[in-house]
């Protein structure tokens, strides 16, 4: 009877605990970044943005990202130019579903634009990410931040990484809302 109840639990838990098999929170990724903003921020820029996240444990994960941009208001001599330089940091969980290496997973940052507006701001994230055979890693969702000098700021993304040598994947992420993003990197993942 205690072999029958221990294989029963077995096969209860093990999906769960098998699922996203092939999905890493250990990994760091960069790349070229493009962003058109609202019109209180000026013209549209290519930045650099570099993001990393790693397992604290089965379901939790710590997160960090670093972005980059100088964009500009006007033209001719009363032109400005704003910085953007943001650095966040945060924690995530993770919900492993009974489909095999598909996780729901949210996240809470906080952050702080060390460029021209100098204020914190937090974020919150949710989504789904998937692996797909043979080799793409996928990920959608929502995103909503705010600035103490903003509005709040709202994007549904989706974004793809395809595997194309052991532990390195290529790809972006294409983000849509009030801050229109579209990123092309590599992800190394350890």
């Amino acid at each position: 009877m205690k072999r029958l109840s221990a294989l029963t639990a077995a096969a209860i838990l093990l999906p769960a605990t098998a699922g996203a098999a092939n999905l890493s929170y250990n990994h760091i990724e960069g790349g070229l970044n493009w962003a058109d903003p609202p019109n209180r921020f000026g013209d549209s820029d290519f930045g650099l943005l570099i993001r990393g996240q790693g397992h604290l444990n089965d379901t939790i994960f710590a997160r960090g990202q670093f972005q980059s941009h100088r964009f500009d208001i006007g033209s001719g001599p009363d032109s400005t130019t704003i910085s953007r330089d943001v650095l966040w940091g945060g924690v995530g969980f993770r919900l492993p579903t009974q489909q095999r290496d598909l996780d729901i997973y949210g996240a809470l940052d906080l952050g702080y634009d060390f460029g021209d507006q100098d204020d914190p701001g937090f974020r919150l994230e949710g989504g789904a990410r998937a692996y797909l055979d043979p080799g793409w890693d996928t990920t959608a969702g929502v995103r909503l931040w705010r600035f103490n000098d903003a509005s709040s700021n709202v994007q549904v993304f989706g974004s793809g990484y395809y595997e194309v040598a052991p532990q390195l994947s290529l790809g972006g992420e294409l983000a849509v809302g009030d801050f229109d993003e579209i990123l092309f990197g590599a992800r190394y993942t350890f």
